[in-house]
């Protein structure tokens, strides 16, 4: 049984934690829902916003993102050795499908995003893109969906 000062000491973080989670998983999923699928639809070169500029996802990302990170490690530290094995098993399994999500999300940032930014791409050249992105971006959805199932289905007990 979870103690219930581990849940009361941890709320906080917890909840910050979920709340950022949800924000990055319902941003990529809406990537994967609306703007894909209209980058597919008409693979124009240049057409996404410049990396700082107004609109750019950047913004959105790019404070959130680490932070989440670093909650949930600190989360996981400070439960030590103070929770069940399984729970301890379920915030390492969360940690992993994150870092995925971080690892894949990384490389479409550095790598991909270039390509629909760049206006002397083919338009063929950024629809071969946008179907690595897709692919790419949905296995980020399910780590995220993954790692906010095993940070957040242990509190219910």
């Amino acid at each position: 049984m979870v103690e219930i000062e581990v849940l009361r000491r941890t709320r906080p973080l917890s909840v910050a934690l979920t709340a950022l989670l949800a924000m990055w998983f319902f941003g990529n999923l809406y990537e994967q829902i609306v703007w894909n699928p209209r980058l597919l639809a008409d693979p124009r070169p240049g057409s996404l916003v410049g990396e700082f500029a107004p609109g750019s996802p950047v913004f959105y990302y790019l404070p959130w993102a680490p932070i989440m990170f670093v909650v949930a490690v600190v989360l996981r530290v400070r439960f030590g050795g103070a929770v069940p094995p399984g729970v301890r098993r379920a915030w390492n399994l969360g940690l992993g499908a994150l870092a995925v999500g971080l690892a894949i999300k990384v490389v479409l940032v550095t790598r991909v995003n270039p390509v629909f930014r760049d206006v002397a791409a083919t338009p063929v050249q950024v629809h071969d893109s946008a179907v690595f992105w897709a692919f790419a971006n949905a296995v980020v959805v399910l780590a995220v969906a993954a790692a906010l199932y095993c940070f957040t289905a242990w509190r219910k007990v």
